[in-house]
C-alpha cells in the first residue's frame, strides 16, 4: 500500500496532539491513555477485522480525511459531551440537513422525507434524517415502517442519548410502527443502536467498488464485470447490519 496517503493523515493527527503508529495496513492512536486501532482497506483484500478494530477505506481517508479525524476523536473519547436532555428538538429544512450530513457524516447527504434534529444553544449538534413510511408484513395492517437513513453529531460533539431522543420523538410524531436502519460493518459494531433500543435482524453480505487510483472516487461495482485495472482498484466493504426498533406499545 502507498504510504504517503497515511503519512499526511498522521500529521494532520498529530496537529490535535494524537499520536500514530503506521504498521503496514494497521493503524494505532494514542491521546493520554486512550487507544484506538483500525486497519486500512484498499486494494489489497488481506485484511482480517479483528475484534473491536475498525475498517477504514484508504479513499475515505484520502477524500474526507477531516470526518476520518473526527472518527478518531470521537473514539479516543476526546469529544466534548453534551445531553440530548438539554437539547431542543426541531425539524430541520433540507438544505440546511444536507449541508450538516455533507459535513460530517461518513457517506454524505442522501434523499430522505423528513430530517430532526438536536438544537444546543440554537445551534444544531446531532442530526437524523428518515424515509417515509413502508408497509410491511410484520407490521399491523394500520402500521408503517420508516427508515432511519442518517446519524450523525457535529464534529468533536457527542451528544448522551441524542439517537435515543430523536428515535423516540420521531415515533411519537410519526406513530411509526418500527423504524429500520444498517450500520456500517466496517466501523461499527452497532452498540450505540443497541443500546438506544434497536434489536438486530440481519446482516448484509460483503459489497465491491471501483477506485479511481487518481481521484479516490468510488463506483458501485460487481465482480463478474470488467474493468480498467490501469485506471481503477477493486476494494470491497464488509457489509451492513440491519437494525430494527420497536416503539413500547
Amino acid at each position: 500500500m502507498n504510504p504517503s496517503p497515511l503519512i499526511a493523515f498522521k500529521k494532520r493527527m498529530q496537529s490535535h496532539g494524537i499520536e500514530l503508529f503506521i504498521r503496514d495496513i494497521r493503524v494505532e492512536c494514542h491521546k493520554n491513555e486512550n487507544t484506538f486501532v483500525f486497519q486500512v482497506t484498499g486494494e489489497s483484500f488481506k485484511f482480517q477485522k479483528q475484534g473491536n478494530e475498525a475498517l477504514i477505506p484508504l479513499d475515505y481517508i484520502v477524500r474526507e480525511p477531516d470526518k476520518v479525524v473526527s472518527l478518531v476523536l470521537s473514539k479516543l473519547k476526546l469529544n466534548q459531551k453534551v445531553f440530548a436532555r438539554k437539547c431542543e428538538v426541531k425539524k430541520v429544512d433540507k438544505e440546511t440537513a444536507k449541508l450538516f450530513l455533507n459535513q460530517y457524516h461518513s457517506m454524505g447527504a442522501t434523499r430522505s422525507a423528513s430530517n430532526y434534529g438536536l438544537f444546543y444553544a440554537d445551534e444544531l449538534h446531532a442530526l437524523a434524517s428518515f424515509s417515509k413510511g413502508r408497509k410491511m408484513n410484520r407490521l399491523k395492517e394500520h402500521e408503517r415502517s420508516f427508515e432511519l437513513i442518517r446519524f450523525c453529531c457535529k464534529s468533536g460533539i457527542s451528544v448522551t442519548g441524542g439517537l435515543t431522543r430523536l428515535i423516540k420523538h420521531f415515533c411519537e410524531e410519526k406513530r411509526a410502527g418500527d423504524i429500520m436502519t444498517y450500520i456500517d460493518k466496517q466501523i461499527s459494531d452497532g452498540q450505540s443502536f443497541l443500546s438506544a433500543g434497536f434489536k438486530k435482524h440481519s446482516e448484509t453480505s460483503p459489497n465491491y467498488f471501483l477506485i479511481n487510483k487518481i481521484t479516490f472516487e468510488r463506483i458501485p461495482w460487481r465482480l463478474e464485470l470488467e474493468y480498467d485495472s490501469k485506471t481503477f482498484y477493486i476494494t470491497q466493504n464488509t457489509g451492513n447490519i440491519k437494525l430494527v426498533f420497536k416503539p413500547l406499545e
